[in-house]
């Protein structure tokens, strides 16, 4: 009778247990997804109207919490926050234990910082609890974001991803240089943008893979809704802005002139050496000239190595071990310098007062923000933007104060992302470029905006500057501008309005290498006498 009650009761306690775990609600479990917008924005509530605390790129991972009424509870910064369902791509393959850590599969990673700071959340604005120095191998346990959760010894916490090389031991396989050859009878053309961003297919969210310069000759393969198919001398093929590319007739200097083999070039005396310096943050440096070789390293604005030779849109350089690798050449400035870095003193600036100086230039606009648009040619605001941010980090680089970009290609930064940019390097001046548009079609002229006391000395020097470059433009005048990346700025900083995209002859004049050029030149001396 005893056993009888003895197994009632575990059959009972049986059908509990079984109850119990049949009723775990199903939200309980934790999802990935990957977003599929350009730039998803990230709020603090579950509603378009709450503040938004951040943005995600397409591609980005993140783990999902819950769903309700269309918006997406995820991880982000630590913490957690609401994005639109709608943008988010359900993942799947994955274990339930990977999804609730993001992901259990370990790696090692080497630190390529001088010193790398390790906080307590996924973010800038949690606490520093260490640092690691360049070279420090640490396990990386999950990723989130641009951030990376690790461990070293006793020490753990969250780490910037940009300044992690991954320890793999196996090199990505090189992409194989085209075989064929140029079609003397095909279309080609000449590059008409002082730089041309050359991507791997015919749409602005495509990959960037190099950068032409001003007058370089390309074959033309075809043509689709406003891109070409090109090709260059040396057999790489890919899509360009066709708005920036003239079409020549006669003989194809592409297929007739074929580029002779090149032995490197000898070194040159000590009087004319060069360096090479690096004008943003997370650069990574390859062991070939192509993103197709393996990443042995990043470098960060301001750093400084001696130069070897340049190829192809990139440039060669000597590491300080020794070794030799490569840099994209459209994110450094190759200075004259009389001794290779490190050893010896550095040249002195050929214009006083900005060395060591930090500028920081916020190039307007980017990614799914095109900005203005020119009325006679479609010129982009935010392509204008980028080039004039190129020349003048080179001008300014020259001069010798540290250059930050805020954004170094085209995508899409958020006012707030620069404004931190501003506060996290303590910049000495920031400086952010744009270009005007208004109903009035006669509308011309340059002006420069200010917002506190704090800007106005920076505003008149930038603004007399320009007005001393002669760029070609009316003089326009120094004004008040309640903008955001002005009044939340704790730095002093002003925003120059370049001309007007909506006034034919201005938009005619902006395109030009002269007025580039001087603008360049009148924004750089402007700094120098407002550090007098």
């Amino acid at each position: 009778m005893k056993v009888n009650q003895m197994l009632t009761s575990l059959f009972l306690m049986a059908i509990l247990i079984l109850t119990s775990i049949q009723a775990m609600p199903a939200s309980a479990e934790l999802k990935t997804a990957s977003v599929n917008a350009t730039s998803l924005n990230v709020r603090s509530e579950p509603t378009i109207k709450a503040k938004q605390i951040g943005s995600l790129k397409r591609g980005s991972t993140v783990t999902v919490y819950k769903t309700e009424e269309g918006w997406a509870n995820i991880s982000f910064n630590g913490g957690k926050a609401w994005v639109s369902a709608e943008f988010l791509k359900m993942t799947s393959g994955t274990s339930k234990a990977e999804q609730a850590k993001g992901t259990s599969k370990t790696k090692t990673a080497k630190v390529t910082a001088t010193s790398l700071n390790v906080r307590s959340g996924a973010g800038t604005q949690n606490k520093v609890v260490g640092s690691l120095k360049n070279g420090t191998l640490v396990t990386v346990q999950r990723e989130e974001g641009k951030w990376s959760n690790i461990t070293y010894g006793s020490l753990k916490g969250w780490v910037s991803s940009a300044y992690l090389l991954t320890q793999s031991g196996t090199a990505p396989v090189a992409q194989k240089p085209s075989t064929s050859k140029p079609d003397n009878k095909a279309k080609w053309g000449k590059v008409t943008a002082t730089y041309l961003n050359f991507r791997s297919s015919g749409n602005l969210n495509a990959p960037i893979i190099g950068s032409l310069k001003f007058g370089t000759s390309v074959q033309i393969l075809s043509e689709s809704n406003g891109w070409l198919s090109i090709q260059t001398s040396d057999g790489k093929k890919g899509w360009a802005s066709s708005q920036y590319v003239s079409v020549q007739s006669g003989e194809n200097p592409v297929a007739s002139k074929p580029k002779p083999e090149t032995k490197p070039p000898a070194a040159p005396p000590s009087s004319v050496l060069k360096k090479v310096v690096v004008m943003a943050d997370g650069v990574n440096i390859r062991q070939g000239p192509s993103t197709a070789y393996l990443i042995v390293g990043k470098a960060n604005q301001g750093d400084e190595y001696a130069y070897i030779q340049s190829k192809n849109d990139w440039v060669q350089l000597k590491l300080p071990n020794g070794n030799t690798a490569w840099i994209a050449g459209w994110l450094v400035a190759v200075q004259q310098t009389t001794s290779s870095p490190g050893q010896g003193p550095a040249p002195k600036p050929s214009i006083g007062g900005l060395k060591g100086k930090r500028i920081v230039i916020d190039p307007g606009h980017g990614g799914h923000d095109p900005g203005a648009l020119g009325k006679s040619t479609g010129t982009r605001e935010a392509d204008l933007t980028l080039m004039s941010a190129r020349l003048l980090a080179t001008e300014l680089s020259k001069a010798g104060a540290v250059v930050i970009l805020t954004r170094s290609d085209s995508s899409y930064v958020s006012l707030s992302k620069r404004v931190e940019i501003s506060h996290y390097h303590f910049a000495d001046a920031f400086v952010s470029l744009h270009y005007n548009s208004a109903t009035d079609k006669s509308a011309t002229g340059l002006l420069t905006f200010y917002y506190g006391q704090k800007d106005i000395k920076l505003a008149d020097s930038v603004h007399a500057g320009l007005l001393q470059a002669n760029t070609g433009l009316k003089g326009g005048s120094v004004r008040y501008g309640n903008f955001h990346v002005l009044r939340e700025n704790k730095q002093p900083s002003v925003l120059v309005e370049l001309g007007f995209l909506s006034n034919p002859m201005d938009e005619i004049t902006i395109k030009s290498n002269s007025f580039q050029s001087r603008a360049a030149s009148g924004i750089t001396n402007g700094l120098v006498n407002y550090f007098k």
